[in-house]
C-alpha cells in the first residue's frame, strides 16, 4: 500500500499521541484507520520507545477480538499506522447512547454478557501473550457491524467487539512487575492511581497484567448499571474514594453477575481472578435464563461492597 492509494476522509478519533483519520484506499473501495503521529512525539526517546512497542505488539497480534494492523509508514514529520477501521463506533458511545438518549435504561445482562464474553476472549489472549494493555477503557473498544442494517438498528447482539489502542501496551514476563506509569482515567488500578498521586507509601509497588482485570471490573459495573463505582471531579477526590473502597449494587443483578463483578474488583491484585479463570466464569458461560437474582434472599435495593473484601449484604 502507498500512500498515493489513500485518501483521508475524516477525523474520527484522537489520543496522547496522534490523530485517528478515516482513509480510503482507491482502486479497492476499502476503508482503514490511519493514526498519524507528529514528529514532536516519537522524536522524543521516551515517546519513540512506547511508539515501536505499539507497532511491534501490533504485529505481533491476530485474534477477532484485536484491532488488525495493516503496515506502517514513516516520514521525516509524520508516522502513519493504518489498521484496520471499526463501524459501530466505540463501546463508551455505545453506552451513552444506549442509556442516556434511546433506550434511558440499563443493558440487560443478556448484553452485558454478549459484550463482556468477546472482551475477555480478546484479553485473555492479550494476557497469554504476554502482553498488558494498561489503558482498558469504553473508548479503546470498538463495535463493527458486519451488516450496516445492523449497525443502523444498533443491534449489539449482532457487533464484534475489538479491542484498540495498544500505545500503553507491554510485554511483560511471568512474575514480573512494572512501575511506569502512564494513564490517568477512571478506570486504572488503585496502585497506578496511588503512585501518579505521589502516595509515599506506594511509590515502590510495582504492578503486573491484573491491572487490566481491575480495569474491566469498572468496564462491567458500566455495563451493568450505566456508571462507574468511584465517580469523581477532581483526581484527589477519585484517590480518596478508591482508598475507602465503598461501593454498590443494583440488588436487582444476579449472583452470577455479583460473583464476576467482586473477582475483578478486588483491592489486593494477588487475590483478583486471573484472565483465565474469568473466562470460565459461570457469568461468561451459563444460560442468563439459569441466573439466580442477588436480592432472592437479601431484600435490599442496594448493596453495599467494599473492594478490600467487605460486603454488607
Amino acid at each position: 500500500m502507498s500512500f498515493e492509494d489513500l485518501t483521508f476522509i475524516k477525523l474520527i478519533g484522537r489520543g496522547i499521541s496522534g490523530a485517528v483519520f478515516l482513509t480510503l484506499k482507491k482502486n479497492e473501495n476499502m476503508y482503514y484507520a490511519t493514526k498519524i503521529i507528529k514528529s514532536s512525539y516519537f522524536k522524543n526517546p521516551k515517546g519513540y520507545k512506547y511508539l515501536c512497542d505499539e507497532i511491534n505488539i501490533l504485529k505481533d497480534l491476530n485474534h477477532p477480538n484485536i484491532l488488525k494492523y495493516i503496515e506502517h509508514r514513516k516520514t521525516k514529520e509524520k508516522m502513519y499506522i493504518i489498521t484496520e477501521y471499526y463501524n459501530g463506533g466505540t463501546l463508551g458511545d455505545f453506552l451513552y447512547n444506549y442509556q442516556r438518549i434511546y433506550n434511558n435504561k440499563n443493558l440487560s445482562e443478556e448484553i452485558v454478557q454478549y459484550i463482556m464474553r468477546q472482551i475477555v476472549e480478546g484479553m485473555k489472549y492479550i494476557h497469554n501473550k504476554k502482553i498488558i494493555h494498561r489503558d482498558i477503557c469504553p473508548d479503546n473498544i470498538m463495535l463493527h457491524y458486519e451488516d450496516e442494517n445492523d449497525r443502523i438498528n444498533k443491534n449489539i447482539m449482532k457487533a464484534k467487539i475489538k479491542i484498540i489502542d495498544f500505545g500503553f501496551a507491554k510485554y511483560l514476563k511471568k512474575g514480573e512487575l512494572t512501575t511506569s506509569i502512564l494513564c490517568t482515567s477512571n478506570y486504572m488500578d488503585p496502585i497506578i492511581l496511588f503512585r501518579l498521586n505521589n502516595i509515599l507509601e506506594y511509590k515502590d509497588y510495582g504492578y503486573d497484567e491484573k491491572v487490566d482485570i481491575w480495569s474491566l471490573g469498572i468496564i462491567f459495573y458500566e455495563l451493568l448499571t450505566g456508571n462507574i463505582p468511584f465517580e469523581a471531579n477532581r483526581m484527589t477526590e477519585l484517590v480518596e474514594k478508591v482508598k475507602k473502597g465503598d461501593y454498590y449494587v443494583p440488588g436487582t443483578i444476579s449472583n452470577e453477575a455479583f460473583s464476576f463483578l467482586t473477582s475483578m474488583l478486588e483491592y489486593d491484585p494477588k487475590k483478583r481472578e486471573s484472565i483465565d479463570i474469568l473466562y470460565n466464569h459461570e457469568f461468561l458461560r451459563k444460560n442468563v435464563n439459569e441466573f439466580t437474582n442477588l436480592n432472592k434472599y437479601y431484600d435490599k435495593r442496594e448493596i453495599k461492597i467494599n473492594i478490600k473484601g467487605f460486603n454488607n449484604i
